[in-house]
């Protein structure tokens, strides 16, 4: 096994479990919450053998605390490695589970992740349905930092940047009262590429933002996570590290991040977003000199557009994908097909502009504008 991490949420839990060794039933439950943290920070390797050993467990002597916690873990497993692939599913048996089971903590923890997960697929009723549960649940520090980040991310989106900050600081004091390191990695991870998305995009709707000075802080999530002993997607760092440097006209540098980081980050569950940055790959190109490559990654991500236009996509992400090829269009000199995509560009963020009111009005009437005191 790899070396010990050294939060004080993970010497917790080993020390529980090495005090539970006369308990078998407690101490699998405790070995299934040390593999979930085990896969927050990354080691997906080490916890899928230790959930094949405990689900081996749990079928020769079943109990609903240990399958519930099994649900939520194999669930998360799905997340982080495709976020779905029957996550969402998972964690909703390990929420009915805890419900029936009276298991009030881990209840929490499922709202909260599918608080989380609501976010993800853009779904405000379920996110303040979940989150609101979390909420009204006795003060759990796991579930508060989860649903943090879940909440913070959706004022961010409704482009409330107050209201998020207060929540990711309630997020951050409630990771650091757990120990919880990967907790606090996560939380900066999101601010992070809110604030990054939220620059990309004010450049591509051509409205004055902030600069890309923000590159600091993404260097920030790679030292922090090196310091704390890995998250679960570091891969993503560097896709928005290129992002800015795209926004910022280092053409030269974004391109080789994405060629090297893109097809993997797309195979492994990043195909919703995946169209957008192939599309800035392609502008990369034709700013190097490089058209007839990024004419056909342009093609490319034009079909990719079909996709994007599904009711499950990101808006601001199929504003961005339009917009980006209309720039790379018009710098191939195809005026008919940059204007096409300019117009779509256009109804998107008109679309975008909606969703951002309609979210600020969700959280806002839901009471969910502060975090509790």
């Amino acid at each position: 096994m790899s070396v010990r991490l050294r939060s004080r949420l993970a010497q917790r839990l080993d020390a529980e479990i090495a005090s539970a060794a006369a308990m078998p039933a407690r101490a699998a439950v405790l070995q299934v919450q040390r593999a979930i943290l085990w896969l927050r920070h990354g080691r997906e390797a080490e916890a899928r053998e230790e959930l094949s050993r405990l689900q081996v467990r749990a079928l020769a002597h079943p109990r609903v605390d240990l399958a519930a916690w099994l649900h939520l873990a194999e669930g998360l497993t799905a997340y982080f490695g495709a976020f779905g692939g029957g996550a969402r599913e998972r964690v909703r048996r390990a929420l009915v589970m805890a419900q029936a089971g009276g298991l009030t903590t881990l209840k929490a923890l499922c709202d909260a992740w599918l608080a989380q997960m609501a976010f993800v697929d853009r779904d405000i009723d379920l996110l303040v349905a979940h989150a609101a549960a979390v909420l009204a649940a006795p003060a759990d520090n796991a579930a508060a930092c989860r649903v943090a980040s879940a909440l913070g991310m959706a004022w961010d989106l409704a482009q409330d940047e107050a209201a998020a900050s207060a929540w990711y600081a309630w997020g951050r004091r409630a990771a650091s009262a757990d120990g919880d390191d990967a907790g606090l990695a996560a939380l900066l991870y999101n601010q992070m590429q809110m604030r990054a998305l939220r620059i990309r995009h004010a450049a591509l709707a051509g409205e004055p933002g902030e600069a890309p000075a923000v590159l600091l802080g993404v260097d920030s999530i790679g030292h922090f996570d090196d310091a704390v002993g890995g998250s679960a997607r570091a891969d993503l760092t560097p896709l928005l590290r290129a992002q800015l440097l795209t926004v910022q006209g280092d053409f030269t540098a974004a391109a080789a991040l994405l060629e090297a980081h893109l097809p993997e980050a797309v195979g492994a569950g990043l195909a919703r977003t995946g169209g957008s940055l192939l599309a800035d790959l392609a502008w990369c190109w034709a700013n190097t000199g490089e058209a007839s490559r990024a004419r056909a990654l342009a093609d490319q991500a034009a079909v990719e557009v079909l996709a994007e236009d599904s009711p499950h996509c990101d808006i601001d992400e199929r504003a961005a994908l339009h917009a980006r090829l209309a720039q790379v269009y018009a710098r191939l000199h195809e005026d008919g097909l940059a204007a096409r995509h300019g117009d779509a560009a256009q109804e998107a963020w008109g679309q975008d502009a909606d969703q951002r009111h309609l979210w600020a009005g969700r959280l806002s009437t839901a009471g969910m504008g502060t975090p509790p005191r």
